[in-house]
C-alpha cells in the first residue's frame, strides 16, 4: 500500500491506521460501516472506547492526506456518514480502479471477438500489480477476505488474458509462463488446462501429460478429488494425439461458439449520473450480500415509467463488475414494440451469450431453464433483467448458485419471487437532484445566471431524468435563448410534452406506450382520470362514468397503483385518485391521431345507442367510424 499526495509519500506507518486506510481503500467511494472497521481492528473483543478510537484514526488519516501535509485535516476526502466513513477518490486516483477499468475494457473487447484488443487491455491492468494485494499491511478478517477477493480477480483476469492469447495462436510464447503458473498454483485447474492445450499445440504431448499428472496428484492428496471431466478429456486427447475441436485454436466460428472470456453484455452506464445515492447504496449492499443465503440473491428495482430504474441498476452493476469474475449478463424483457418477450426467447439469448451453439439448444422453455441453471450453478455472475412484466416472466430465468445475483427492474411491484429478495422502490427524482442534473447538462454558468428559471424547468420535468436530459440538451443547443423562455414554454400544457422531448425521446409516445401495456380495464380507468376535469375523483365516480362495478374499478386502481401510474390519497375517510401531470397530459391529449377521439365512456355509450338503433341509416357511418377508432 502506497499513498502519494502532490508527489509526496504519505503512507501511514502506524499499523492500526494503515489497516483503517486499507479498509477504506477496498471500499472506495462507498461507505465502510464503523462496525466493519471495529471487526477488522479488534475482531470479537473490541475495547470499550472502540468507536472513539476509530474516530481518532480517521482524524489522523484526514491530517495525513490533506494538501498541506497535516496542519489542516481534509474533511472532504474521508467523509463521515451516519453509520461509517467513505473515502471519496473519484476516477484516476486509485490503481485498483484503473485495473477494474482495464478489466472491463478487455472483457468487452473479448465479448466482441476482438482477442488482440482484449488481451492488450487485460495486460495493461495486470501490469499494475506489483505483488499480492495489501501484502505489507497486517490483516484482520475483513482485509483478509478483501485481499482474497482481489487475488481471485487477478487470477481470473490472468486466465482470460492467456485464453485470448491462445485464441490468437501464441501458444509457443505462452508455454513457459503457464508452466510457472501451474507450479505456483498446483490446484488451479484452468491454468493446467491452458498448459495442456499450449503444450499439445506445440507438439509437446509429454509436457501436457506431465501437467495433468501433477494436478491429479495434488488434488487427490490435498482434496481427495479427481480433476474435472474437462481435464480428463484433455488428458485423453493428449494420449491419443487428438485434441478436441472445442479446445482447438479454431477460427472465428469456433471462437464465437466458445468465447475466450466471461460474457459482459451490459450497456455502458452514464458517466454524468446524478443523485440516488441512498438507493444505490442499498442496492449495492444487497448485491454484495451474495453467498450469504442458500439461493440466488434477487434485487428488485421498481418505479413508474421514466424514473431511471435501468440506469440505477447499471450504475451498481458497473461499479461492482469486479465482484463477478464470470460475467454480467443483461437482457431487456420487452421488445421495441412494447410486447413482453417469452422466457424461451430470453433463455436462448442468455445461453448463446454463455457460449452455447444456438443450433444445439432445445426448444422448450423448461429444458432451456434447466440448462441455464446447470451452467450457472458453479459460477459467480450478475444477471440484469430489465423492464420485467411480472413474476411469471422472471421465474424461468432465475439461475442457480448462491454466489449469483439477479437485478430485476420493473414498473410493477413484485410478489412470489423465491430466495433472498431485496426490494428498492424509486420515486420521481427529488427537485434538488433534478436541478443538479439540469445544471450539469446546460452548464453551471448558464443555470447560475437564471436560477429561478432553471428551477422552474427542472420542476416541469416531474423528476423524470430522461425528460431533464432531453430538455437540457435542447437548452444547450440554443445558447442565445434564456432559460426563462424555455420555462414559459413549459408552462403551456398544450406544448409541454413536445418541449420536453428530443430526437432520442418522445415523452408523449413513451407515456402512451406505457399505458398501452395495461389491461383494457386499467387503461380505461387511467384514461378517464387523465381526461376528467374533476379534482376529487373516487372509485364511485369512475364506476358511474365507465358503467362498471365498484369492485371492477378497485381492481383496476390497485393494478395502476402497483404499476406506479396513479396514487390513492386519503381524504375525509375516502381515497381520492391522482395521476402524475405528465401522464395526464399525454393521455388527455393523446397522439395527434387520438386527439379527436371521444373518451372511453362516451364511445361506449354511442356504440350501445347505435347498436339499438340499427334501422336508422344515418347512424351507420358514425358507428363504423367509432368502431374503427
Amino acid at each position: 500500500m502506497e499513498i502519494r499526495v502532490n508527489g509526496q509519500l504519505r503512507t501511514p506507518s502506524a499499523p492500526m491506521a494503515r489497516r483503517v486506510l486499507a479498509v477504506l481503500l477496498t471500499h472506495v467511494d462507498r461507505v465502510a460501516p464503523t462496525e466493519l472497521l471495529i471487526d477488522e481492528l479488534w475482531g470479537e473483543h473490541p475495547p470499550m472506547r472502540a468507536r472513539k478510537t476509530v474516530q481518532t484514526y480517521i482524524y489522523q488519516l484526514r491530517k495525513l492526506l490533506s494538501d498541506d501535509g497535516g496542519s489542516t485535516p481534509d474533511q472532504g476526502l474521508v467523509e463521515r456518514h451516519a453509520h461509517g466513513y467513505r473515502l471519496s477518490l473519484g476516477g484516476g486516483r486509485l490503481d485498483l480502479c484503473e485495473f477494474q477499468e482495464s478489466l472491463r475494457q478487455g472483457r468487452e473487447a473479448l465479448g466482441r471477438g476482438q482477442a488482440s484488443d482484449g488481451a492488450e487491455a487485460l495486460r495493461r491492468g495486470l501490469e499494475l500489480w506489483r505483488g499480492a494485494a495489501l501484502e505489507d499491511v497486517e490483516m484482520g478478517p475483513v482485509l483478509a477476505a478483501q485481499a482474497a477477493k482481489l487475488e481471485n480477480l487477478r487470477l481470473r483476469a490472468l486466465e482470460q488474458r492467456i485464453a485470448a492469447d491462445l485464441a490468437r495462436g501464441l501458444h509457443h510464447s505462452l508455454l513457459e509462463e503457464i508452466r510457472d503458473l501451474t507450479y505456483a498454483h498446483p490446484l488451479h485447474e484452468e491454468f493446467c488446462a491452458q498448459l495442456m492445450m499450449a503444450a499439445e499445440r506445440c507438439g509437446q504431448r509429454g509436457e501436457a501429460l506431465a501437467a495433468y499428472a501433477r494436478l491429479h496428484r495434488a488434488m487427490v492428496e490435498q482434496l481427495g478429488l479427481e480433476p474435472s471431466e474437462r481435464l480428463q478429456r484433455l488428458q485423453r486427447g493428449a494420449l491419443t494425439g487428438e485434441e478436441r475441436r472445442a479446445e482447438a485454436p479454431a477460427g472465428p466460428r469456433a471462437r464465437a461458439a466458445r468465447p475466450a472470456a466471461a460474457p459482459f453484455q451490459l450497456p455502458a452506464a452514464l458517466r454524468d449520473f446524478v443523485g440516488r445515492r441512498g438507493e444505490l447504496d442499498r442496492i449495492e449492499r444487497a448485491v454484495r450480500g451474495a453467498g450469504s443465503s442458500s439461493g440466488v440473491r434477487i434485487v428488485t428495482v421498481t418505479g413508474g415509467p421514466g424514473v431511471g430504474k435501468t440506469e440505477v441498476a447499471l450504475q451498481v452493476a458497473h461499479r461492482l463488475q469486479g465482484d463477478f469474475p464470470d460475467g454480467q449478463l443483461g437482457v431487456r424483457l420487452h421488445g421495441e414494440d412494447g410486447a413482453a418477450r417469452h422466457p424461451a426467447e430470453t433463455l436462448e439469448g442468455l445461453l448463446t451469450a454463455a457460449g452455447f451453439d444456438r443450433r444445439s439448444l432445445p426448444h422448450r422453455a423448461d429444458e432451456l431453464a434447466a440448462m441455464f441453471r446447470g451452467w450457472a450453478a458453479a459460477r459467480r455472475f450478475l444477471l440484469l433483467l430489465d423492464d420485467a412484466a411480472g413474476s411469471d416472466q422472471v421465474l424461468p430465468l432465475l439461475p442457480a448458485g448462491a454466489d449469483n445475483v439477479v437485478i430485476v427492474t420493473s414498473r410493477c411491484r413484485f410478489a412470489e419471487l423465491p430466495g433472498a429478495v431485496t426490494s428498492v422502490e424509486l420515486g420521481p427524482m427529488p427537485q434538488s437532484e433534478a436541478l443538479r442534473l439540469l445544471t450539469q447538462v446546460v452548464g453551471a454558468e448558464r443555470a447560475g445566471r437564471e436560477p429561478e428559471a432553471a428551477a422552474a424547468v427542472a420542476a416541469r420535468c416531474e423528476g423524470m431524468p430522461a425528460a431533464i436530459r432531453a430538455v437540457g440538451s435542447r437548452i444547450a443547443a440554443w445558447p442565445s435563448r434564456g432559460l426563462a423562455d424555455f420555462a414559459a414554454r413549459l408552462d403551456d400544457e398544450r406544448q409541454r410534452l413536445e418541449e420536453l422531448s428530443s430526437p432520442h425521446l418522445n415523452v408523449r409516445r413513451y407515456l402512451i406506450q406505457s399505458a398501452g401495456r395495461l389491461p383494457r380495464g386499467a387503461r380505461e380507468v387511467l384514461t378517464e382520470l387523465s381526461r376528467t376535469e374533476e379534482t376529487d375523483v373516487t372509485v364511485a365516480y369512475l364506476a358511474r362514468r365507465l358503467h362498471r362495478s365498484a369492485g371492477s374499478i378497485e381492481r383496476s386502481v390497485e393494478l395502476l397503483a402497483d404499476c406506479h401510474m396513479l396514487t390513492p390519497l386519503p381524504r375525509d375517510g375516502r381515497h381520492v385518485l391522482r395521476v402524475a401531470p405528465l401522464f395526464r397530459l399525454a393521455l388527455a391529449l393523446g397522439t395527434p391521431e387520438q386527439r379527436s377521439e371521444p373518451a372511453p365512456a362516451t364511445r361506449d355509450m354511442v356504440l350501445r345507442y347505435s347498436a339499438r338503433a340499427r334501422p336508422v341509416r344515418r347512424l351507420a357511418p358514425l358507428r363504423g367510424a367509432l368502431r374503427g377508432a
